[in-house]
């Protein structure tokens, strides 16, 4: 993407803004070449230059997040409500043989409603249980969900992958956040004939993280692997976490 450059100039103090970052400086200027309004309404103190940074830290995640469970259509709630218990103690008893912790283990959504198929269809009952599940071990993902879908569940709705303690992740992105700014700022200081000195502030912009998510439609992507004996492959990816930081350098 084309960055756009843009300049304020006003008696002896210049804020410029160019591909993200904010300078002022001791020079002056006879011209406006190009005013942005957001920008200019932005406080800038004489003799600074603010500069924003960017980390970028990717590791392999360690837990995965399941919704998966079992949809039932029938002509009486009851039967639909009764059938989808039937299946899911199959389902239970398949996520207890890989060990997974009860407090792991949480009841998404559970409800039956009225279903019709078209205008003037049969008035059927849908119920529906779904869980939320946390697995630790990534490389066995496939072949659990394999498992439960042949144990009944339909509803194999989504798969996610994120870390179980991403904080010292986040530390190291902010501490590169920081040291980018570093050398923007003394480039940016020299373009305007100063150099960069001490770090007045510091101010962190947030934390971003991308998590690798594979998604489901019904029982025929969540169960046809199962029926087929072809085994659901799982990639499970990167995380990536972004720190973004806006660091505030004495302009000498």
């Amino acid at each position: 993407m084309m960055k756009k450059r843009v300049y304020q100039v006003l008696g002896v103090v210049s804020a410029v803004v160019a591909g993200g970052f904010l300078y002022s400086a001791a020079f002056g200027g006879d011209s406006v070449d190009e005013v942005d309004l957001a920008a200019a309404q932005k406080t800038v103190q004489e003799g600074t230059l603010i500069v924003r940074g960017e980390g970028n830290v990717m590791a392999e995640p360690d837990l995965a997040q399941l919704r998966l469970g079992v949809e039932v259509t029938d002509t009486s709630a009851d039967a639909a409500q009764s059938t989808v218990s039937e299946k899911m103690k199959a389902v239970r008893e398949q996520l207890n043989s890989y060990d997974i912790p009860e407090e792991n283990i949480e009841t998404a959504t559970f409800g039956v409603h009225p279903y019709r198929t078209g205008q003037e269809g049969e008035k059927q009952f849908r119920a529906q249980h779904i869980l939320s599940v946390e697995y630790s071990e990534i490389d066995k993902t496939g072949e659990l969900l394999d498992d439960v879908a042949a144990a009944g569940a339909n509803q194999i709705q989504q798969t996610r992958f994120t870390l179980q303690d991403q904080s010292e992740l986040e530390q190291q992105a902010l501490q590169q956040a920081i040291e980018n700014t570093s050398e923007k700022a003394q480039a940016m200081a020299e373009s305007a004939g100063k150099s960069s000195g001490d770090v007045i502030q510091i101010s962190e912009s947030g934390t971003q993280v991308d998590i690798p998510m594979q998604t489901y439609e019904t029982e025929e992507s969540a169960a046809q692997d199962s029926a087929s004996g072809a085994g659901t492959s799982i990639e499970a990816g990167q995380v990536e976490i972004t720190q973004e930081v806006d660091v505030v350098y004495q302009l000498n």
